[in-house]
């Protein structure tokens, strides 16, 4: 039959179909010979879907009248960078056989009768192999379509796939392609956009990381920002496969969470890199917070921005949407855009603070997370001034960053916390969900120009609504003295 096992370690990069031909221009790939073949492949699971559920996916893949079963697990997959274990067999006869498959990799029980086809993806594959910095790494790009019976989804990416050679050889690579090409590091297999088309689904999942008292600050450092790097590729992906303007949104809020997390182990890096990094984190802030802004009184970014007015209100919804989809398009398009993000994701696979630091830097970094962590804790809770809520909306809304990285700390840390932290992570989830509702009524209410040409329904609707700005400050106000009234205690912890 002929099989194989092997760790699989690839960088998958999403790009724009308008880009591609710029793609295949690229210095580094005109001068190679390269091939070109029609691929298909049908991805198969039980009904109840065992096997997407247990991080797996099998495939019977046709290529040039080959037939191979593939079965690959979920691996780690930080910032695009997919490694994970596979099993490759010969089928000659087209039926999956698990029966050579380790039962380690199979979900408890699962027999082939209760496997069934469930979507499958036909593309272009070009592929050209690269040697790069005493590597060898395959590039293919792949453009095509995933099926599923009743809808279909367009293919367009670019896998580099290292055979030999050091990781930082094809990160380098992947660096130096997205300088000049837009494309954007991608967390989402063809497997997995499969499901999810098949699923309707249109969530970003992504586990959190466990993190333990003896873990070390460097240890939980790169769990953490790996963690908000896919967050951050998902939600950019997501966007586009939905057109829902709350992943742009929260794109802006994990772009947060990345320069906090910098802030609480700024311990561990050596100051060159601090700043380089949230340089980075910045300029993404900074490009993407305009393109949103406008979001509480407008349309969704959604097709009913480009649809036929109904009225002049309507209408400047529709213009104001419509800037935001071109400023949001216009990104897709910039190469800086996918080139900051891979920057990121070399920085962090690479550890690359590692060679300037000090012997300081490096106590900082072995520190058990317990310890490092109540720090940063402490300094949260002093940054929290519930005298602030009882004040006006704009004093109250200037303690939404205290809020929300207490909230963090709550969510990331609960394990090292347990129950002494989960009743103020309920308490500060509240908070924050008001706040961010007297954001939106603050914002709305400073529209003048679109509140006016509202019918006067409308306008008799949406005064109403931004009048409780009264009383929801005044529960806020309750819920952040509750808050303080506990803090000693949280400090204590």
């Amino acid at each position: 039959m002929g099989s194989a096992m092997g760790q699989e370690i690839e960088l998958k990069l999403s790009i724009r179909p308008d880009s591609v031909e710029v793609f295949k221009a690229h210095p580094l790939l005109d001068s190679v010979s390269g091939q070109s073949h029609y691929l298909e492949n049908q991805y198969f699971d039980t009904p109840d879907q065992q096997l997407t559920a247990a991080g797996a996916a099998l495939r019977l893949r046709r290529d040039e009248g080959r037939c191979v079963q593939t079965l690959k697990t979920r691996g780690s997959n930080i910032g695009g960078l997919h490694q994970r274990d596979e099993w490759e067999f010969e089928r000659p006869d087209g039926r999956i056989d698990l029966s050579e498959l380790p039962a380690s990799a199979l979900p408890d029980g699962l027999t082939v009768d209760r496997l069934q086809p469930l979507f499958g993806t036909h593309f272009n594959r070009h592929r050209w192999l690269l040697d790069y910095q005493g590597a060898s790494i395959e590039v293919v790009l792949d453009e095509g379509r995933i099926l599923t019976q009743d809808t279909e989804q367009p293919i367009s990416e670019v896998e580099l796939e290292l055979k030999t050679g050091q990781l930082s050889a094809l990160l380098d690579l992947s660096l130096q392609l997205t300088e000049r090409v837009p494309m954007v590091p991608s967390d989402m297999s063809k497997a997995e956009r499969g499901y999810r088309l098949l699923d309707g689904n249109a969530s970003v999942e992504v586990p959190l990381p466990a993190i333990v008292a003896q873990q070390s600050m460097e240890s939980a450092f790169c769990a953490l920002m790996g963690y908000e790097l896919e967050r951050l590729q998902r939600q950019w992906e997501v966007f586009w496969m939905s057109q829902q303007w709350r992943h742009m949104q929260a794109m802006l809020v994990t772009l947060g969470n990345l320069q906090t997390e910098l802030e609480w182990f700024a311990d561990i890096l050596p100051d060159a890199h601090l700043e380089k990094v949230s340089a980075w984190v910045l300029w993404l802030d900074e490009t993407i917070r305009p393109l949103v802004s406008w979001w509480p009184a407008c349309f969704a970014l959604s097709q009913e921005a480009r649809s036929e007015p109904e009225n002049i209100a309507v209408s400047l919804q529709q213009a104001k949407a419509i800037r935001a989809l071109d400023g949001i398009e216009a990104l897709a398009h910039n190469p800086r855009f996918g080139n900051t993000l891979m920057s990121l994701t070399r920085w962090l696979h690479l550890r690359a603070w590692r060679h300037d630091q000090t012997d300081d830097h490096r106590r900082a970094s072995d520190e058990a997370v317990s310890d490092g962590l109540d720090r940063s804790l402490s300094s949260a809770w002093q940054a929290f001034k519930p005298d602030q809520f009882a004040g006006s909306t704009s004093h109250a809304l200037s303690q939404f960053p205290a809020v929300h990285r207490l909230l963090m700390l709550c969510q990331y840390f609960n394990t090292l916390y347990g129950a002494e932290l989960n009743h103020y992570r309920e308490e500060l989830q509240a908070l924050e969900d008001n706040l961010s509702k007297l954001s939106a009524m603050d914002v709305v209410s400073r529209l003048r120009e679109w509140l006016d040409e509202l019918p006067l329904e409308q306008q008799a609707s949406v005064y109403s609504w931004t009048r409780s700005q009264t009383v929801l400050l005044r529960d806020i106000k309750q819920l952040a003295g509750r808050l303080f009234e506990s803090r000693d205690t949280a400090l204590e912890v």
